[in-house]
């Protein structure tokens, strides 16, 4: 006699009926049109908080009623805000502290109300790492408070705890993680062009906001303001979370089958190596070897294919002299790395950072770094170029010990899927975190725009394992999947 099979969780079906107008469209429309008008110069100095307000609305109504348009419109904000900012600032004068830069945080954050709704389920294996790190966040949130101000540190808190909430927002709705992904693919198949495109077009011929963005905030590692000066950064703030953004996408849309995939995957590829951002060229390197020997083996002659015609239709562009010579002269950098400008500088700052973590191991805080700085009367360091120690400058020993213990969980849990042999979405996730988890030593990733990007390509990664465990998907035993396949059909023939 057989043994008796426990049956399958049942998985939903996914209605993909159309209802008319819903009150996420018209939200929607009205924010789409407000932010047009505003960049044109309506609305003053009203646009910015209108811009929060409307962008908040927009994502509440989505976040209950299109769960799919939700997540693709939070990347929007992080991808397109600072161009929306940027163009505001054209009209009305530079703000560093521009009220804009405060509504992709927000409308991430909304994912927070999934951690209430659904408090049972934060006791899955999958969710340990993740409350790990919000312990550490909230270790140096407290900190921070004491050292930097409230207001600094709540800023701080807020750019740290919506990615996180966000990652555990898309692993806690695996049921509905089909919907999720194809809404991301959406945003992704217009969006990766789009960017690349423009990031090309600033090179070539700045924008009048671009050129007085640079003059103004005074960014000087990004180049002089003048055509072919510069590193691109696109619709981004700076080169690095453009060069993330970009790779992100090519990475995913090279696991999908999306129409218009080659041209996309060619206009990024040129506007990534435009960026001259080195260590995202070599995690871009890194996440197209998983991508290609990692996951479905019969999307590998046909990714062979794609590949050979991105690299041929981008060679008259990375042939022109002006691309050529910069691209050139920066990958010529790689042999003669211990007499790079920036290396020495990075060691230097890092030497700095280990003699301030061992003087203080409390930490210094959040709101010490990163864009809560802005916010403090004295100042801070805006970044210390290695995001593994200043993990440990701002959350100290115990929050930086809890992050990398969460983050350690984080890495077995991901070895443990063996549905990226089957998924090539799940398999490009796990890409996208193994290729961010590389920029470590150079830079943050665990909050802001990039941290939106890490955090969320973990957070899909989960849900796509949970989904393909629930439909007997990737399962090592096929006698296990086909019993959890055949009760899972009979359960919802009887529903």
């Amino acid at each position: 006699m057989a043994p008796r099979q426990a049956p399958a969780p049942a998985v939903p079906a996914v209605s993909t009926r159309r209802t008319g107008f819903s009150m996420s469209t018209v939200l929607f429309v009205v924010f789409g049109l407000a932010t047009l008008a505003g960049m044109t110069g309506a609305g003053g100095p009203l646009f910015p908080p209108a811009y929060v307000a409307l962008a908040v609305f927009a994502g509440l109504a989505a976040y209950y009623q299109k769960p799919g348009r939700y997540v693709a419109f939070v990347f929007w904000l992080w991808y397109f805000t600072p161009f929306v900012r940027r163009v505001i600032d054209w009209r009305h004068g530079f703000n560093p502290t521009n009220l804009v830069l405060l509504a992709p945080v927000l409308v991430t954050l909304i994912a927070a109300l999934t951690l209430v709704y659904k408090a049972r389920e934060l006791r899955g294996t999958m969710m340990y790492p993740y409350v790990f790190a919000l312990a550490a966040v909230g270790y140096g949130y407290s900190v921070g408070m004491l050292k930097a101000g409230l207001v600094p540190a709540t800023y701080a808190m807020l750019t740290w705890v919506g990615p996180l909430a966000f990652a555990m927002h898309l692993t806690l709705n695996w049921r509905i993680f089909p919907v999720l992904r194809d809404s991301f693919l959406r945003f992704m198949q217009w969006a990766v062009p789009v960017i690349a495109a423009y990031g090309i077009y600033q090179l070539v011929k700045p924008p009048i906001w671009d050129l007085y963005w640079m003059r103004s905030a005074q960014v000087l590692s990004i180049g002089n303001p003048l055509p072919f000066g510069f590193r691109v950064f696109g619709t981004l703030n700076t080169p690095g979370p453009y060069a993330v953004a970009l790779l992100v996408g090519m990475l995913f849309l090279l696991g999908s089958n999306r129409r218009g995939m080659v041209l996309s995957l060619t206009l990024g590829l040129v506007a990534l190596l435009l960026t001259r951002t080195r260590s995202a060229w070599v995690a871009f390197v890194i996440g197209l070897l998983i991508v290609q020997f990692f996951g479905p083996i019969r999307r590998i002659g046909r990714n062979y294919v794609i590949l050979i015609f991105m690299f041929l239709l981008s060679l008259p562009l990375l042939s022109l002299d002006v691309f050529r010579n910069t691209i050139a002269a920066r990958l010529s950098s790689f042999a003669t790395l211990a007499e790079d400008n920036s290396v020495q500088q990075r060691v230097m700052l890092s030497r700095e950072a280990t003699r301030a973590i061992a003087l203080g191991a409390e930490g210094a805080g959040l709101g010490s770094t990163g864009g809560g700085t802005k916010l403090q009367e004295a100042g801070g360091a805006a970044s210390i170029d290695n995001g593994f120690l200043e993990v440990f400058y701002v959350l100290g020993w115990p929050g930086g010990a809890l992050l990398m213990m969460g983050l350690i969980g984080q890495l077995l849990t991901l070895m443990r899927f063996h549905d990226a042999r089957e998924d090539s979405f799940a398999n490009s996730a796990r890409a996208c975190f193994w290729a961010l988890l590389s920029v470590l030593l150079i830079g943050d990733i665990f909050s802001g725009a990039i941290g939106t990007i890490f955090w969320g390509a973990l957070g899909f990664a989960c849900s796509a394992h949970a989904y393909n465990f629930a439909i007997g998907k990737g399962l090592q035993s096929q006698h296990v999947a086909r019993s959890l396949a055949a009760a899972r059909a009979a359960v919802l023939q009887r529903g």
